[in-house]
Formats: C-alpha cells, sequence, structure tokens
C-alpha cells in the first residue's frame, strides 16, 4: 500500500471571492483566494478566510469525493462569526 491509498477519500476546492482573501482550514494556511483545485478531506468543512482589513469570515463548504466543489462568492454575504 502506498500512502496515496491508505489516505482517507479527498475531493478538491475552488474558491474565488471578491475582493480576495486568505483561507485557512483547522489552522492550515490554503492560500490567497482564488483557489483552484485544493485537495481536502471528504466531508463538511468550516473554512476561516480573513479579509485584507483583517475581518474574519466563516464559509462552509462540503467536499464530496473525487469531485471538486467550486465557490463563488462576494465576501460582503459572508457573516462575521
Amino acid at each position: 500500500d502506498t500512502p496515496a491509498e491508505a489516505a482517507a477519500p479527498q475531493g478538491f476546492l475552488t474558491l474565488v471571492t471578491e475582493p480576495s482573501a486568505r483561507v485557512s482550514l483547522g489552522g492550515r494556511s490554503l492560500g490567497e483566494t482564488p483557489l483552484t483545485k485544493v485537495a481536502l478531506p471528504v466531508g463538511r468543512h468550516t473554512l476561516k478566510l480573513m479579509d485584507g482589513t483583517g475581518r474574519p469570515l466563516k464559509l462552509l463548504v462540503e467536499i464530496k469525493p473525487d469531485d471538486t466543489t467550486s465557490v463563488r462568492v462576494p465576501l460582503e454575504l459572508l457573516a462575521n462569526p
């Protein structure tokens, strides 16, 4: 068994925000939007987004096995937790 085969099922996230934001999941930085096909474990995740002013925002995404979840969202639509 290679480590990839033993790993939990994965899917992918493509995320575009207006304006751009820094994105993290569980303390791990995923980078700055736009993000393209970032591999994530399958399931529901609450992403933490930080806009240019440092304001924290939350975004719930659902990742499906071997599928790409595409989200495009203006930051003003996201609730401040």
